[in-house]
């Protein structure tokens, strides 16, 4: 009699048995409870309907909680190799100017290029960095905690209506339930099936949320780094470049810019930071120069004053 009550519960699931189930797949699929077939009226229909609920019930929660339990082991492994990254290339980054004290402070590569060792330390710490801040992105590490708590959490109230289910199928015996037995089971299985679903719009939303605020945090980063890389200028003034033979030259950061014939020169789209200007120029005869250092802060105009240094005349 069981049999065929649990076969006939199967047909109105559509089938439980037959259900693909998400081990090939990664997203959650639940029965298909067929609820106009669930019939009420003799003994044998009720512990039918009862029975196929259940099954609706049970199937739906395993199903979460096989889908939570793929993804958090994939959310693991990303999140386990690029903390992995992170910590080897800081180690790394943080062993490079040991390594340069020890006398390797530059290795010779294809016998002209010489590679300071000291210098690979910003390197390997910034790509420690973009680790984190990957991991952090896309949620790896979050992600995986968020998984497991949801899952432990789901397999606890499955857990709960199952032992609430034998509770009430011991009561019952072997008697049929009445109507309003048959109206507190459906409640518990309703009740199950909306702690399920808001467990999991609950997690969604915290993944909403999470992925919201790391997609601001972002933008204000890029923002940020855009109004600092912001290029500015550089105004010069020679105040005795009018004395100079032919003009003067402005050399910056060790490259020559211009010959300017006259006594102030704009450099434009300089990037932020110190900068070394020079300048050189002949005046009766004799060949002379000056330079200053000049602090650039983004998309504003330094300014710079010099003289080419003349000797005063001996008397």
């Amino acid at each position: 009699m069981n049999d065929q009550i649990t076969k006939k519960a199967d047909e109105l699931n559509g089938g439980l048995d037959a259900h693909p189930r998400i081990n090939q797949s990664t997203d959650i699929k639940t029965p298909g409870l067929q609820v106009q077939n669930l019939k009420w009226k003799t003994d044998e229909e009720i512990q039918t309907s009862i029975s196929a609920l259940y099954q609706y019930a049970e199937a739906s929660a395993n199903d979460a909680i096989e889908w939570y339990r793929k993804s958090k082991r994939h959310k693991a492994q990303a999140s386990q190799l690029l903390r992995f990254l992170a910590i080897v290339l800081t180690t790394i980054g943080g062993l490079t100017p040991i390594i340069g004290g020890l006398g390797l402070s530059t290795l010779q590569l294809r016998g002209t290029f010489n590679l300071n060792v000291g210098q690979l330390g910003y390197l390997f710490l910034g790509l420690a960095a973009a680790c984190v801040g990957f991991d952090r992105f896309f949620g790896f590490s979050s992600g995986w905690m968020r998984y497991l708590t949801t899952k432990m959490t789901l397999e606890r109230a499955l857990s709960e209506f199952r032992l609430d289910w034998a509770m009430m199928v011991a009561k019952l015996g072997e008697k049929s339930p009445t109507l309003d037995q048959v109206q507190l089971m459906i409640q518990r299985v309703k009740e199950f099936l909306l702690a399920i679903d808001n467990q999991v719009e609950q997690e969604t939303q915290s993944w909403v949320s999470e992925f919201k605020t790391n997609l601001a945090e972002i933008e204000k980063t890029a923002k940020t780094q855009g109004e600092a890389t912001r290029p500015g200028a550089i105004d010069i003034t020679v105040t005795n470049g009018m004395d100079t033979a032919d003009g003067f030259t402005i050399v910056l950061d060790g490259m020559e810019v211009k010959k300017v014939r006259g006594t102030k020169y704009q450099i434009g789209y300089v990037p932020p930071g110190p900068h070394k200007i020079a300048v050189a120029g002949v005046i009766d005869g004799e060949a002379l120069d000056a330079s200053e250092l000049v602090n650039v802060m983004p998309g504003e105009i330094a300014k710079v004053t010099l003289a080419l240094p003349v000797k005063e005349a001996q008397p």
